[in-house]
């Protein structure tokens, strides 16, 4: 199987998008594009596939939101930034996904939580003999 194949038989899909796909170069939130992700999210999963968005633009979204004139520089800044673009995100992703009948959540992942499903991921990689199908499992 190629990997066209395997995308197009995929029941897992991982999107992640950041800072440039959510907003146009001058900062603004670039509603149209956010709205074309949502909606071809939402036909995902109307065709029984399980979605996974990931999105790390907050910050970017944030400096927006707050009228910043530049993206912060020192971490209090930064979770300032931050902290307002994840309720705005969260807000719009709620009010368009809503549109087709969906339900968002969010799970809030730190460095440490990333590293060590980048270790497992390469461990499950390797026991697979070559093969690229990606498990994460619930610890018991």
């Amino acid at each position: 199987m190629n990997l066209s194949e395997s995308i197009k038989n995929a029941k897992i899909i991982v999107i992640k998008v950041g800072t440039s796909t959510l907003t146009y170069p001058n900062g603004k939130l670039n509603l149209r594009r956010i709205e074309t992700l949502s909606r071809v999210l939402a036909n995902l999963k109307n065709q029984g596939r399980d979605v996974i968005l990931v999105s790390s633009g907050a910050i970017g979204v944030g400096v927006s939101k707050l009228g910043m004139r530049e993206r912060p520089h020192d971490t209090i800044g930064k979770q300032a930034a931050a902290a307002v673009g994840q309720c705005e995100l969260m807000n719009i992703y709620g009010r368009l996904f809503a549109e087709y009948g969906y339900t968002v959540g969010q799970v809030l992942v730190t460095k440490d939580i990333v590293d060590h499903a980048q270790r497992e991921c390469k461990k499950l990689t390797s026991a697979n003999d070559g093969t690229r199908h990606y498990t994460y499992r619930k610890r018991k």
